[in-house]
């Protein structure tokens, strides 16, 4: 008798795994507000477009991903909303608190008025502060940054090769993001060298690298021998980085000379002042000794945290 085949097992379907959807919570948070404020705020921000032209500008310079019309509703909108939440909150405690007459009308006009200015302030600022931290990042950047390009071009590589080699190496910071736009508008928007260039041109936030690329344009557009051009634009750009340190460094020094003589020899001296006062008795302008010695190391320690902060503050990223 003929064997029977075994049966063959038809293989397990294998489970269609479903890609999980990312989150966009945050993302339909962000837009709802926007979109409520263009809804209350829209016509003011249409109304007063012109006065606030200049903050369209560094939006560009900075590279904010919002509309300028979307920011200046937003700008106006939390300006009120701060105004509306300060003196709700203001009344509410002047209330409970049953402040006086003069107190409370201060209280829920002034207090509304410091929060809802301090709000627009830091709001309208954002964008300059963005703009001038890119802008000293590429001047930090911008002599090691043409040395390489100026390198990359004694290869004889065409400026789109330059910017394209020049976005790989992230250690150049913004210079590298601005090659990297450039070479992005040419192979996925269709621009051309010079169209790229011209946009990058226009927006950067650096008037140094503005006029680099502006040299460029002019160079390429005249026939003129881009090597030489970036070769003498790179010597300009490390003497001038050489300058500004020496500058810097003279400063410092000048800075040495002050600390030395109010925030060292100066509380010497107090310190020795006092002791003679705690051997004779006596008090400084109606405070006790102890009291004196107490507000004398306090203040020496804001003192000493305001230097650090100032020169932390002037100091030129390098």
């Amino acid at each position: 008798m003929p064997k029977k085949s075994a049966k063959r097992k038809k293989p397990a379907k294998a489970k269609r795994i479903r890609p999980t959807k990312k989150p966009r919570e945050k993302e339909d948070y962000k837009h709802s507000v926007k979109m409520l404020a263009i809804k209350c705020c829209g016509k003011y921000a249409d109304l007063y477009s012109k006065e606030f032209y200049m903050l369209k500008e560094y939006l560009i310079m900075s590279d904010v991903k919002i509309l300028y019309r979307t920011f200046l509703s937003l700008l106006f909108f939390s300006t009120i909303l701060a105004f509306a939440i300060t003196f709700a909150a203001t009344f509410i405690f002047a209330i409970v608190a049953r402040l006086g007459i003069m107190l409370f009308l201060m209280g829920i006009f002034v207090m509304p008025l410091f929060i809802s200015s301090l709000t627009f302030l830091l709001i309208f600022a954002y964008p300059m502060s963005v703009a001038e931290s890119k802008k000293r990042d590429i001047e930090a950047n911008l002599p090691f940054a043409m040395t390489h390009m100026s390198a990359i071009a004694e290869s004889g590589a065409p400026p789109l090769t330059i910017f394209r080699i020049l976005a790989q190496f992230k250690e150049y910071g913004e210079i590298s993001k601005e090659a990297e736009k450039i070479t992005r508008n040419v192979k996925e928007f269709g621009l051309d060298e010079l169209s790229a260039i011209r946009d990058r041109a226009t927006k950067s936030p650096s008037p140094v690298l503005r006029s680099i690329f502006q040299g460029m344009l002019s160079t390429i557009q005249t026939g003129g021998d881009i090597r030489s051009y970036l070769k003498d634009e790179a010597g300009k750009t490390m003497f001038d980085y050489t300058l500004k340190r020496e500058k810097y460094n003279e400063v410092l020094s000048t800075y040495a000379d002050l600390y030395t003589a109010l925030l060292v020899a100066a509380p010497m001296i107090f310190i020795v002042v006092i002791s003679t006062l705690s051997v004779i008795g006596g008090s400084v302008m109606g405070l006790s000794l102890e009291t004196t010695m107490t507000l004398g190391l306090g203040s020496l320690i804001v003192l000493n945290m305001i230097f650090l902060a100032f020169i932390q503050l002037t100091q030129p990223k390098m």
